[in-house]
């Protein structure tokens, strides 16, 4: 299919209409990136105060709910703080040893 006026052959429809949709597609990315903010809460120094306080004394999850923050951001934060969240051993869940019957 040569046109008549340059003599050259005509691009195929096909992959005109793929490179219009790729271009269309490396406009449309920026635009998601601003959907997809996150909810962030900072760390006030009071939040950080009663994470020391906490830590080694309750279980994460307990901490995280006093704090009203995910547990995933308190062990980190514990983590940028260097605390350690591990709870003494006499506080661990560990089960009663149960008295045997006579």
């Amino acid at each position: 299919m040569a046109s008549k006026k340059t003599g050259k052959k005509a691009a195929p429809k096909a992959k005109v209409k793929a490179k219009v949709k790729t271009k269309a597609k490396a406009k449309a990315a920026p635009a998601r990136s601003k959907k997809s903010a996150r909810n962030v809460n900072p760390w006030t120094p009071a939040d950080e105060k009663k994470l020391k306080q906490m830590a080694g004394k309750m279980s994460t999850p307990k901490i995280a709910k006093a704090l009203n923050r995910s547990v995933a951001a308190v062990t980190f934060k514990a983590f940028a703080m260097r605390l350690s969240l591990r709870m003494a051993k006499s506080n661990r869940g560990r089960r009663l040893v149960v008295a045997k019957k006579k």
